[in-house]
């Protein structure tokens, strides 16, 4: 629809309308997706490692699986879980500074590891989760039920639900 000298701008008839309506449609699929729980977005499928592992080791894994950041087991009973992304390694071994120099052959993942890792329950909605990873500048929660980790919740798999949302191909011509 075009304006003209005289036609409705707002209203079921205006030249906005269609625009309107498409707006209000996002925004209603944006809201629904941040108040599902985050076990709908969670990835179930997710890779662990031992702590013990090498550094190299754990790049073998990330590229296997196609993941940037694992997590790490505890190493007993007392321990917790921690992460090892691709962030870290090029941190702390890759780059870490001019007086440190570690070989990613022969450094475990424990002595690099991020740890306690930061998690979230599955019942609660992705609204809380992207808050947390807001300000917490981490882009990946685990995901626990009590003591047992049982999926991984990133930047990705939020901006994938996003992308997931229908399209609105109406072509509104101003």
């Amino acid at each position: 629809m075009t304006a003209t000298a005289g036609s409705p701008v707002f209203g079921p008839s205006g030249v906005f309308y269609p625009l309107t309506v498409t707006l209000l449609s996002t925004m209603d699929q944006l809201i629904t997706l941040r108040t599902l729980p985050v076990s709908a977005l969670m990835q179930k499928d997710f890779a662990m490692i031992k702590g013990s592992c090498t550094v190299a080791e754990a790049l073998q894994t990330m590229k296997k699986s196609g993941e940037s950041g694992l997590i790490v087991e505890p190493r007993n009973e007392d321990d917790c879980y921690g992460v090892i992304t691709e962030r870290d390694i090029l941190g702390k071994v890759i780059d870490p500074g001019e007086d440190i120099h570690r070989d990613p052959w022969n450094t475990p993942v424990f002595q690099i590891m991020s740890k306690p890792v930061i998690s979230i329950n599955p019942s609660l909605r992705v609204k809380y989760a992207l808050r947390m990873m807001k300000r917490t500048n981490v882009r990946r929660l685990t995901v626990m039920d009590g003591n047992k980790v049982v999926g991984v919740l990133n930047m990705t798999d939020v901006l994938h639900a996003v992308e997931e949302l229908p399209a609105h191909d109406d072509h509104v011509a101003l």
